[in-house]
């Protein structure tokens, strides 16, 4: 938006130009995510997610959309959480009669509860344990991880469950801008393959997503 521009939005509505000057950009970015909150009203449990500030809601649409779209029906999510990711997994699973695997080393209680309330146990298998230990041998068509984001957990992990991700899935990965050494990782383990394209968001703690074509 040009100056000008601004100028003239800020005449219109002085009170929210007060705000703007008053605030810092973040805070007044979280002020206008909690009126959206109020303002908008979601029409289904992933705008509902979308609408609440957390690392990782400015990527759930995006992991929806790309799961519906290219119909990546196996989905395999390391790093559960609080659910949040996982929800929008479910509800793409839903769309096109997918299933999500989630693998975690704790129990993960509160996602379990969420999963609950909003009937999508159905699409769901969850597996307590270290990713790295349990054996897993089946296609992937979608790929998410978002666990203790080191360098060498992502490597061991794109090491152990990349190949196993069909051509024409994607991976996805949580927090390349939080944590660097993840995405020090991702170029890593890049290097020398023409088959995998990354693309990166640098907002919400930063999302890599990597299509895999043959």
């Amino acid at each position: 938006m040009s100056f000008w521009s601004k100028l003239k939005s800020g005449l219109r509505n002085p009170r929210e130009a007060l705000r703007y000057l008053a605030l810092t950009p973040e805070e007044y970015y979280h002020l206008r995510l909690e009126r959206m909150e109020h303002d908008v009203e979601p029409n289904n449990v992933l705008e509902k997610h979308m609408s609440k500030l957390t690392d990782i809601h400015e990527h759930l649409q995006t992991l929806y959309m790309l799961t519906v779209e290219l119909n990546l029906r196996v989905i395999v999510e390391l790093g559960t959480g609080g659910g949040e990711s996982t929800i929008a997994l479910l509800e793409a699973a839903k769309q096109i009669g997918g299933r999500v695997y989630s693998l975690d080393v704790s129990p993960c209680l509160e996602a379990k509860a969420k999963i609950r309330a909003y009937e999508l146990s159905k699409y769901w298998e969850f597996i307590q344990g270290d990713d790295l230990k349990i054996e897993w041998n089946k296609p992937i068509s979608h790929l998410f991880i978002d666990t203790t984001h080191t360098y060498d957990q992502t490597i061991k992990e794109l090491k152990k469950y990349e190949p196993l991700v069909m051509y024409g899935g994607i991976i996805t990965l949580h927090d390349i801008v939080l944590h660097p050494e993840v995405l020090q990782a991702i170029n890593e383990y890049l290097k020398g393959r023409t088959d995998l394209h990354l693309y990166k968001y640098l907002n919400c703690n930063g999302l890599a997503v990597i299509f895999k074509r043959a």
